[in-house]
């Protein structure tokens, strides 16, 4: 029996790692690069957004809200858009449910903040912080495609704002107004 092999191995395993170069990152000086489907903060891109709500729907907790007024051209104009992230989970249902990819996950992931009211973010704050994001990664959203790959934002899934006319010079117009089916 060869006493001290034990301890023989454990140094060369020693040694071979000594010459590797190290992969710790100094944080926070450097920011780690965060991969394309981990679930951060959530970015809005208002370009994209039409104000279906399809998000605030889907989301859990109740933490996404959006106001929308109708505009002329039968478009909806998006009054509020807030996230509260205090109650997020970050699940990614809300990014999932968009049909139009106007809520990412990849946003900044230190997320640390000193009063309970910077984490409450408005309409304003949500589109400053996603276009900074996009000038960081020159155009690149957070899901790996760029503006030219995913414009333009149409899908042709019919939705019920394509079916049923805006509300306005005849009046509404909606399931209470359609024709009765005599049977």
């Amino acid at each position: 029996m060869i006493y001290g092999t034990g301890v023989l191995r454990s140094m060369l395993v020693t040694l071979k790692h000594l010459f590797r170069p190290p992969i710790t990152v100094e944080y926070p000086e450097q920011n780690r690069n965060v991969p394309t489907r981990a679930r951060t903060n959530l970015l809005w891109f208002e370009e994209r957004c039409t104000g279906c709500s399809t998000c605030a729907q889907a989301c859990p907790d109740g933490c996404i809200l959006v106001e929308t007024s109708p505009r002329d051209d039968g478009t909806l104009n998006i009054d509020r858009y807030e996230i509260d992230f205090r109650i997020c989970m970050y699940c990614g249902l809300c990014t999932e449910a968009c049909p139009y990819q106007a809520i990412q996950s990849g946003g900044r992931y230190n997320d640390a903040v000193f009063t309970f009211e910077e984490m409450y973010r408005n309409k304003e704050s949500l589109a400053k912080e996603s276009r900074e994001y996009l000038v960081e990664t020159n155009g690149l959203y957070p899901n790996g495609q760029d503006q030219e790959s995913i414009d333009p934002p149409i899908t042709n899934i019919p939705t019920a704002r394509s079916r049923v006319n805006p509300a306005g010079k005849n009046g509404p117009i909606g399931p209470h107004h359609l024709p009765i089916k005599k049977s």
